[in-house]
C-alpha cells in the first residue's frame, strides 16, 4: 500500500526582472572583491597572475552565492562568462596605479555582470548559451591580440 506524504513546501520562484541597477552594484562590489583579494594573495606570492587568477575563483565562488540568495536567473552562466571573459584582470592592470586598478576592476566587473545577466534573462537556453560563448570567444581573443 502506498504511504502519501503532504508537505506544505514554499517554492519561490526565480526572478527575472530584476533591477539593472542590482545587477551593476553587485558587479560592481566583486570587482572590488577581486582587487583586495589580488592585493593580499599578491603579498605571499612573486607573480601577478597566481593572486589574479585565485581571486577570480573566489570572487565567481562569491558571485554566484550572491545572486543565488537573490535569486536571479542563470547565476552560473553569469559567473563562469565573466570569469573567463576576465580572467588575467590582474595581468592587464599590472604596473597601473592602485586607484586605477581598482576604478578598472570596478568597471569591467559591473559591465560583464550587467552585460551577462542581461543576456541570460532570455527565456530559451540554447540561444543564451550560443550568444554567451560566442561574447567569451570574441572576448578572449581580442585580449589576446
Amino acid at each position: 500500500m502506498a504511504k502519501i506524504i503532504e508537505s506544505n513546501i514554499e517554492s519561490r520562484t526565480v526572478n527575472s526582472y530584476y533591477s539593472i541597477w542590482q545587477i551593476v552594484l553587485i558587479g560592481a562590489v566583486l570587482g572590488f572583491l577581486f582587487w583586495g583579494l589580488t592585493s593580499l594573495i599578491g603579498r605571499f606570492t612573486n607573480s601577478a597572475n597566481i593572486p589574479g587568477d585565485v581571486a577570480t575563483i573566489l570572487v565567481a565562488a562569491t558571485g554566484i552565492i550572491i545572486m543565488v540568495r537573490l535569486f536571479m536567473v542563470r547565476p552560473l552562466i553569469i559567473t563562469i562568462a565573466t570569469a573567463a571573459s576576465l580572467w588575467g584582470l590582474a595581468q592587464w592592470s599590472n604596473g597601473l596605479p592602485w586607484w586605477e586598478i581598482i576604478a578598472w576592476d570596478i568597471l569591467l566587473y559591473g559591465l560583464a555582470y550587467t552585460l551577462f545577466s542581461w543576456i541570460s534573462r532570455y527565456s530559451r537556453i540554447v540561444p543564451v548559451m550560443v550568444v554567451v560563448i560566442s561574447i567569451v570567444v570574441i572576448l578572449r581573443i581580442a585580449t589576446t591580440l
